[in-house]
C-alpha cells in the first residue's frame, strides 16, 4: 500500500474519533484486522485513546508463544521498515482460539494486560465489536 493508502486510513480513523468525541466520551476503541497497521496504531496513540486491535500474527509474535502456553502477554514494537516508515511500542497478547485448539487469536493494545486479564479483554473486544456491527447491518 502506498503512502496515500496509509494516510487515507489514518485520516478516516482520526476523523471518526474526533467526530465521536463531540458527542460521547470514548473509553476504548476496538478495531479488526483491517486496521492492524503501524500507522493506524500510531494515530490512535497520538489521539490518546485506549485501543484493542486484532492483529495478524507475525513470526516475531508467534516466537513469543512457548510450547503449551495458553496465553501470551508481552511488550512489542510494531514497525514498518519500508517508506513510509513508522514504529510504535504496544502490548501484544494472544489467547486460545475458541474453536481451534492449535491456534491463538492475537491483539495489540495500549491497555495494561496480564495473563489473568487477557481472555477477558479478548472476549470484551469481540463481544462489543460484534454487538455494534450486527446492530448496524
Amino acid at each position: 500500500m502506498d503512502a496515500n493508502g496509509f494516510r487515507a486510513k489514518c485520516e478516516a480513523v482520526r476523523s471518526l474519533i474526533e467526530t465521536a468525541r463531540e458527542y460521547v466520551s470514548i473509553r476504548q476503541v476496538y478495531l479488526d484486522r483491517g486496521f492492524y497497521q503501524v500507522h493506524v496504531v500510531s494515530e490512535l496513540e497520538q489521539l490518546g485513546v485506549d485501543y484493542i486491535v486484532r492483529a495478524r500474527a507475525s513470526s516475531g509474535m508467534k516466537g513469543r508463544l512457548s510450547a503449551g502456553a495458553e496465553t501470551v502477554v508481552d511488550d512489542y514494537t510494531m514497525q514498518r521498515n519500508r517508506p513510509p516508515t513508522a514504529t510504535v511500542d504496544v502490548t501484544v497478547f494472544a489467547v486460545p482460539h475458541r474453536s481451534n485448539d492449535d491456534e491463538h487469536v492475537w491483539f495489540v493494545t495500549s491497555l495494561d494486560v496480564d495473563s489473568s486479564t487477557a481472555k477477558a479483554y479478548a472476549a470484551a473486544a469481540f463481544r462489543r465489536r460484534w454487538g455494534i456491527e450486527t446492530s448496524y447491518r
